[in-house]
């Protein structure tokens, strides 16, 4: 082995070996920072949560745009109080920031959520789901229009129509539901949407049984305005209920459709 050669190589490895170790050391250093960092920003997350504790509503609607700004890092441990939590008043507030980021994470958390025993969980739950809209959310909220809580079904009708097209066809299942409550909340879904699948299902829902979502029935063709609903309309005027007849009187009203004009003309003579 040439010596000459070993002794020209040799500061050059210690020149190699000195970098490695720096670099290393300085990969160390920002790992352990990053991690620190990391850290403090869970426990600042975790802090704010917290804070949803407040009876100050304006506290509770400030830290929920402050999580809301965090985005992503927020996502799981606001997962955690949904889920865990016992304060009824954090796991509802913490539905709100999950609405506003609008993470697939939090879909099936909050779809969970609307079971839960309170009704102010529920209701935000089914708000928060309505703003990230989600077609996974479609059947869960169907379901949730027959909640106890008018505010809870309100709110899951809401959703469904800010959910939009992927909940047309279950919403127009959902009319013939045994549940009155979900057949109403159907209907009051699909008005929202106006999508043009659910003129024949919401004409043949006029003939409902109940008087509500006849009811309701008539008032979302008249806001939808498309002209096939005008003789069930006409036909509806004869309804033995006096609210499906006024819906239908206004609904025919705003459709202005010539056969409607006729109908509502003859209608005000016989009065």
């Amino acid at each position: 082995m040439n010596p000459l050669k070993l002794d020209r190589s040799e500061p050059l490895w210690k020149w190699w070996q000195s970098i490695v170790v720096s670099v290393g050391g300085l990969v160390c250093f920002c790992l352990l920072v990053y991690g620190v960092f990391a850290l403090l920003r869970f426990e600042y997350i975790d802090w704010q949560i917290d804070k949803f504790k407040d009876t100050n509503e304006t506290v509770r609607m400030q830290t929920v745009e402050k999580l809301r700004k965090i985005g992503s890092p927020a996502v799981e441990p606001l997962i955690r109080a949904l889920r865990y939590n016992k304060d009824p008043s954090v796991r509802g507030c913490a539905a709100a920031p999950l609405g506003e980021i609008k993470d697939p994470r939090a879909v099936e958390p909050l779809i969970a959520a609307l079971k839960d025993q309170n009704r102010d969980v529920r209701q935000s739950a089914a708000w928060a789901l309505g703003r990230i809209k989600d077609p996974r959310a479609v059947e869960p909220l169907i379901a949730a229009l027959n909640d106890q809580d008018y505010q809870t079904a309100e709110g899951a009708a809401r959703a469904l129509a800010a959910i939009g097209s992927p909940a047309v066809e279950p919403l127009i299942a959902a009319l013939k539901d045994t549940d009155v409550d979900v057949r109403v909340g159907a209907a009051v879904s699909l008005g929202e949407i106006k999508d043009p699948r659910a003129i024949e299902p919401l004409i043949t829902a006029l003939k409902d049984a109940d008087s509500r979502v006849r009811e309701i029935a008539a008032a979302v063709l008249g806001e939808i305005k498309d002209a096939r609903a005008v003789e069930p309309l006409i036909a509806a005027l004869k309804d033995m209920d006096s609210n499906v007849r006024g819906n239908a009187a206004e609904a025919l009203g705003k459709i202005n459709d010539p056969r409607a004009v006729e109908a509502l003309d003859k209608l005000q003579k016989s009065h």
